[in-house]
């Protein structure tokens, strides 16, 4: 391998999710030559599959609530999120940080640090928003997260005091006024806290309009490129990455955006940064009177969103590893779920199945940063079920980085070293 002195001034993306192409945009956007390796097809990726509502405010999955309800999460097959029991250390121990991230003080660090980042990734939103390449797949058109208990409303109210501390537009509405808005809403539903000035997309729509503006702008994208490794050189840092067909790609610049994958590259230059992989279902259904407006069912944790296609409804949190099996059951969940909030839900046609995997870290937060050791090499992964609400300001950061520029956010909190 020569020693890369006559290296291009290219940008390597490990990753074609929406993590990997807003940070390829953003490259180019910095007049670097950009190509995106994807070992897949872009197609039915946990981008294309999400729940589709861009939730700046949206609280870490480890709450101070959840360790008293450990053995639910362990036997129930209902529960929002469940973790089938199985013999497997790598999960013990992700469990054990996970319980530490569910301190009170932990949690409303996280808390902070990720209003922080979804506050100004909204802002690159908004721009984008803005621009015709990508109008049509994103709408800001709010969205509730509708609650039909008491306890669940107060809890509601509570978060309205933190929203409104960190800046975001947010109100509590009684059931009556969000079936005045909205007739699909049962009587069941007692209250919602609404996000008015969110964002709703239309997932596998925004995807592949980012991958055509990114041809358009010169970047080249392969799918069914899996990559086996970084190559570097003591001296200049990063040299190029090498696919598994032995094919050596050059380049000077390398980010790793591979989601819960990302973490072979890592373990293979000495970064250790553990992750579940969070299994997420959606069902696509046709009904005749839909909801207009996207909500989140605040107890049974069911994403509706009417979006291309139907209304999606997506959810679950499954840690059952790496792989696509659906257990029916949790496919179930979803209409089940939603049907005590939206009228005529439960015998809605199906029309799709899904399920992809989240790559989620013990203590919340995403994994930004540099590699350490290896000059030119970055990483973006960890963002749970934040990736497309994150997506923008994580690309912004990364950015950064490349050209040695200081971030637009404190990112000490998402160290890929600070496991």
């Amino acid at each position: 391998m020569h020693s890369g002195m006559n290296q291009p001034e290219r940008g390597i993306i490990i990753g074609g999710g929406i993590i990997g192409m807003l940070i390829a945009r953003e490259l180019l956007r910095r007049e670097l030559d950009v190509v995106v390796l994807d070992a897949g097809d872009g197609e039915n990726t946990a981008s294309t599959g999400n729940a589709g509502i861009i939730a700046p405010g949206h609280p870490p999955i480890a709450h101070p609530g959840l360790p008293a309800r450990t053995l639910q999460l362990l036997l129930d097959h209902d529960s929002p999120l469940y973790i089938p029991p199985r013999p497997n250390p790598s999960l013990l121990r992700w469990l054990l940080g996970f319980r530490r991230s569910c301190n009170p003080r932990n949690y409303e660090t996280a808390v902070e640090i990720l209003n922080g980042l979804s506050r100004l990734s909204m802002e690159h939103w908004q721009d984008l928003a803005a621009q015709d390449v990508l109008s049509g797949h994103l709408e800001s058109t709010g969205w509730v997260e509708a609650c039909c208990e008491e306890a669940t409303c107060q809890q509601a109210m509570n978060d309205l005091d933190l929203l409104h501390r960190d800046g975001f537009d947010a109100e509590f509405i009684d059931g009556d006024e969000l079936r005045r808005r909205d007739p699909a809403f049962s009587r069941h539903v007692l209250g919602a806290l609404a996000h008015p000035s969110d964002m709703l997309a239309d997932p596998a729509g925004l995807l592949a309009a980012l991958r055509e503006d990114l041809v358009v702008r010169g970047a080249l994208i392969r799918h069914r490129c899996r990559i086996d490794a970084l190559l570097h050189d003591r001296r200049s840092g990063v040299i190029g990455v090498e696919s598994s067909d032995g094919e050596i790609i050059e380049g000077n610049r390398a980010v790793i955006a591979a989601g819960i994958w990302s973490d072979r590259f890592a373990r293979s230059h000495g970064l250790h940064i553990p992750m579940q992989a969070a299994k997420g279902y959606h069902v696509m259904v046709s009904m005749d009177a839909p909801p207009r407006t996207a909500c989140v069912c605040r107890e049974s944790m069911v994403g509706v969103n009417p979006c291309a296609g139907g209304l999606r409804l997506a959810g679950t949190l499954e840690l059952s590893g790496i792989n696509s099996r659906f257990i029916r059951r949790r496919l179930n969940m979803l209409r089940i779920g939603a049907s005590r909030y939206i009228k005529g839900i439960r015998h809605a046609e199906v029309t799709s199945e899904w399920n992809g995997l989240r790559p989620c870290t013990a203590d919340g937060l995403p994994v930004i940063g540099a590699v350490p050791g290896m000059e030119g090499a970055f990483i973006a992964t960890g963002h749970g079920m934040m990736g497309v609400t994150l997506g923008p300001v994580t690309a912004s950061i990364i950015g950064s980085l490349v050209e040695g520029q200081a971030p637009p956010i404190d990112i000490a909190p998402l160290d890929p070293a600070r496991f």
